[in-house]
């Protein structure tokens, strides 16, 4: 049997930290070069995104005040907001460094470490799932983000070079507000340059945060499942004949508060998880929301079928990105709460008074289920999918309405309304998750 190591659950997570300079938590000692190399890598791209950022505020600004270009200033809104969350995700995973080699460090304490603990533990089944889950996510984030960056430099290629049906002319990935003419100067390419660069910074920022999540819950749910195993599984020694009945239920209080020491810790690092991404998670479903109402936006309106496909894309990932957080979310929940139901499966009728006591109070703890949550406002569960799923749908059957029954040209004025309209879904949206939680 292949011994696992607690890497295995991380390796991708650590190879996108990697890639953006940063050490999330702190394991062993690094040297001074290391140290210099990640600061270097980190500011670099920080100050390249941030950069990148204020370009398109002011390409946005000047938009709406001048009242041209307004559908591409939507679009690049929708730019803005998954930038912000990639930065905000960074610098939170940044700030919590600290409690987040804590977190690791109990965890690491608690991982199964020789073969035999591993099959109990059924390891490798939980490897696979995580390796299947990580591995599928990161190939949809890269296929977006590359998409983006080489979309340009494609059609240029195909559409002038190759098919000669257009003229394209120089483009670049991310429309922004630039304070020179660089289409015939030397300075596009490497603006070009930079623009990819803080693409795939903003991208690694989401996808090595939701990455680390999705490792650190599979591990707490494998946790959570080897409680209930236990406890299903365990035989009651109280009753059986030819045992001596006081150390049969020594041995069974044994058992029972090694469990409960062990579920205790497994409960408390669950919580330790939570304040670590909390944040992290609250901002990132506020700004999700309003980013598919932005691309939802664009996508009513029209648009060429090169650009159809980049704004599906996008919009299939961000809600992607929902779903994923959302189904660990519930699969949290339902770990934790099938402690209950292995205690309830016991032979607990065979046992002494005071272990059906003890066992009454490890269920009532376990029907309050674990919850991921994003702060103390947002508990992140399939609801929440269900919640963002139904906004959008309504919005989009009201919108096509709206559309069929508009045979005039669209004005400006009306484009405005439109987007205004979104925007309130996008408050919609948001209100709806947070009263889930009352």
């Amino acid at each position: 049997m292949k011994l696992y190591k607690f890497e295995d659950f991380v390796r991708l997570a650590n190879l996108f930290y990697t890639s953006l300079g940063i050490e999330p938590y702190a394991l062993g000692q690094s040297t001074k070069w290391q140290i210099f190399c990640r600061y270097l890598i980190f500011y670099f791209q920080i100050i390249n995104l941030s950069s990148m950022v204020v370009c398109e505020v002011t390409y946005v600004f000047l938009a709406f005040r001048n009242d041209n270009n307004f559908l591409e200033a939507t679009m690049i809104m929708s730019y803005i907001g998954f930038v912000l969350v990639g930065i905000f995700k960074m610098l939170s995973i940044w700030r919590q460094r600290s409690l987040l080699t804590t977190f690791v460090q109990e965890l690491l304490h608690i991982f199964p470490q020789t073969p035999e603990q591993q099959r109990l533990y059924n390891l490798d089944i939980y490897v696979r799932q995580c390796t299947r889950v990580t591995v599928c996510f990161s190939l949809l984030y890269m296929l977006l983000i590359w998409t983006y960056n080489l979309f340009a430099i494609l059609q240029y290629v195909i559409y002038e070079r190759w098919l000669m049906w257009r003229v394209v002319g120089k483009q670049l990935p991310y429309t922004m507000y630039i304070l020179w003419d660089w289409h015939d100067h030397w300075s596009y390419y490497p603006l070009y340059a930079l623009e990819c660069i803080a693409g795939f910074t903003s991208a690694a920022g989401q996808i090595s945060c939701d990455l680390l999540l999705c490792a650190f819950a599979t591990q707490l749910i494998m946790h959570y499942d080897y409680v209930s195993r236990s406890l299903a599984m365990y035989e009651v020694k109280t009753r059986q004949k030819f045992r001596d009945p006081r150390k049969a239920m020594a041995e069974d209080m044994k058992f029972l508060r090694k469990i409960i020491a062990y579920h205790a810790n497994v409960l408390s690092l669950s919580e330790l998880m939570n304040e670590v991404f909390g944040v992290a998670l609250f901002f990132n479903f506020m700004a999700s929301s309003f980013v598919i109402c932005f691309v939802g936006f664009q996508m009513t309106m029209g648009a060429d079928p090169d650009t159809l496909f980049k704004l599906f894309l996008f919009l299939f990932t961000s809600a992607s990105q929902v779903y994923l957080i959302s189904h660990y979310g519930q699969q949290l929940i339902d770990a934790s709460f099938n402690i209950a139901t292995a205690v309830y499966n016991q032979q607990w009728y065979n046992a002494d008074i005071g272990y059906k006591k003890m066992l009454v109070l490890i269920a009532a703890r376990a029907q309050k289920p674990v919850e991921l949550q994003a702060t103390k406002f947002v508990l992140i569960s399939r609801g929440t999918m269900t919640d963002f799923s139904e906004c959008e749908v309504k919005n989009r059957s009201s919108k096509c309405v709206v559309m069929q029954s508009d045979k005039t040209k669209r004005t400006p004025s009306q484009d405005v309304m439109d987007f205004e309209s979104r925007i309130d879904r996008g408050f919609a949206i948001w209100t709806i998750v947070l009263s889930r939680r009352v």
